[in-house]
C-alpha cells in the first residue's frame, strides 16, 4: 500500500514546485524570520473584518522567508527526535511529552510546506502593521500580539503574495490538532484510494479522542500531579517510531478507537510517524530540484551522526 499518491503529487505541485527557485543560506536564517518579513516588508494592507487582515509581500521574500521556517522547524522536528529516542529510559509520562512536541514540531513544519500555520506575533511585529497602516493609508488600526493563523490566499496580477492572518485567542495547543484535522479532511477529495484510507483511519482517531486530544492528553500527563502514579507504576506504554515504521499500514488500521490512554497515545505514535514520513518526502522534492537547502540538511544530518539517530 503506497503512503503517499494523488494527494502528495498536488501538494508538490502547488506547494513545493513555486519555492524551489527561493530560498536562503544557512549563514543567513536571522535574517529571514517569518514574521519579521511579513510585518516588514509589507507592500500593501487590508483590514478584514474582525481580528483579520490581508498582507502582500513580494513573491522573493514570501517564499525565502518560507523557506527559512521550513528549515528550522525540519531542525526542531529533527533534534525532537532525536530527544524522544533517548527518552526510554526517562519516565513514561515525560517520554510521551517527549512525543507530543515532536509530534507538535512535526506538524508545525508540515503547515509550513503546505503555506500556513500558526505564528506569535510581539507588541513589536504588529505595532510594525499598524504604522503602517496609519503611514500608507492614514487609517488607524489596533491589532493584538499574540497567536495568529496565517494562510496562503493567491498570487495577484503583479505576482505579488496575499497572506490572511486571523488573531486566534486559544491556545495554539488546542488549534494545531484541529486545524490538522481540517487539512486530513481538505485532503480526501483528492487522494487516491490508499490515502483515503490513511486520512480517514486518522480522522476516525481525531472523531473517537477528539480534536484536540494530543493537546488534552499532553496536559493530562504533563501537569497533573496524578500522573505520577502513571510513571511509579509504569502505566505508560513507550513508543517505539522504529517498530511503527516496520509495518506502518497494518498497525495504523489495528489501533483501538476506544477511548483510553494507550490508545490515544499509539494514535499519536503513528500519526508523528507519518508526519516525518511526509516532511520528508516533500523536502527530498525540494531538495532535489533547488540550489538551496543543501547546507541546513548537512548540518542537520551530521547532528544526527553525532548523536547515533537514524531518521527512517
Amino acid at each position: 500500500m503506497d503512503l503517499f499518491g494523488d494527494n502528495f503529487l498536488d501538494i508538490r505541485n502547488n506547494h513545493i514546485i513555486p519555492l524551489v527557485n527561493y530560498g536562503i543560506h544557512r549563514t543567513k536564517y536571522q535574517f529571514w524570520s517569518l514574521k519579521d518579513v511579513i510585518t516588514t516588508n509589507i507592500l500593501s494592507l487590508n483590514k478584514l473584518t474582525g481580528k483579520s487582515i490581508e498582507i502582500e509581500v513580494s513573491k522573493s521574500d514570501y517564499y525565502k522567508a518560507l523557506h527559512c521556517d521550513i528549515e528550522l522547524f525540519m531542525n526542531k522536528s529533527f533534534v525532537q527526535y532525536s530527544d524522544f529516542v533517548k527518552s526510554l529510559h526517562n519516565s513514561p509520562c515525560w517520554s510521551f511529552v517527549t512525543l507530543y512536541y515532536l509530534a507538535f514540531f512535526s506538524t508545525t513544519c508540515f503547515f509550513r510546506f503546505l503555506g500556513k500555520g500558526f505564528i506569535f506575533l510581539t507588541s513589536e511585529q504588529k505595532r510594525r502593521v499598524e504604522q503602517y497602516s496609519l503611514a500608507v493609508y492614514s487609517s488607524p488600526i489596533s491589532l493584538e500580539s499574540g497567536n495568529y493563523y496565517f494562510s496562503y490566499k493567491e498570487e495577484n496580477s503583479v505576482g505579488n503574495i496575499i497572506l490572511t492572518l486571523s488573531f486566534k485567542g486559544e491556545s495554539v495547543h488546542k488549534l494545531n490538532w484541529i486545524q490538522l484535522e481540517s487539512t486530513l479532511r481538505d485532503f480526501l477529495p483528492k487522494c487516491d484510494n490508499d490515502e483515503r484510507a490513511i486520512y480517514t483511519s486518522f480522522l476516525s482517531h481525531f472523531t473517537s479522542f477528539k480534536s484536540e486530544f494530543p493537546s488534552n492528553l499532553r496536559n493530562k500527563l504533563n501537569y497533573n500531579g496524578e500522573s505520577s502514579i502513571l510513571d511509579l507504576e509504569k502505566t505508560i506504554a513507550y513508543i517505539d517510531i522504529q517498530n511503527i515504521n516496520a509495518n506502518f499500514v497494518k498497525g495504523l488500521f489495528n489501533i483501538d478507537t476506544t477511548l483510553n490512554f494507550k490508545n490515544q497515545i499509539d494514535s499519536i505514535g503513528y500519526l508523528t510517524s507519518y508526519l516525518i514520513k511526509f516532511n520528508k518526502e516533500l523536502y527530498r522534492e525540494y531538495l532535489d530540484r533547488s540550489s538551496f537547502g543543501k547546507d541546513f540538511n548537512k548540518e542537520r544530518l551530521a547532528y544526527l551522526t553525532t548523536n547515533r539517530i537514524a531518521i527512517t
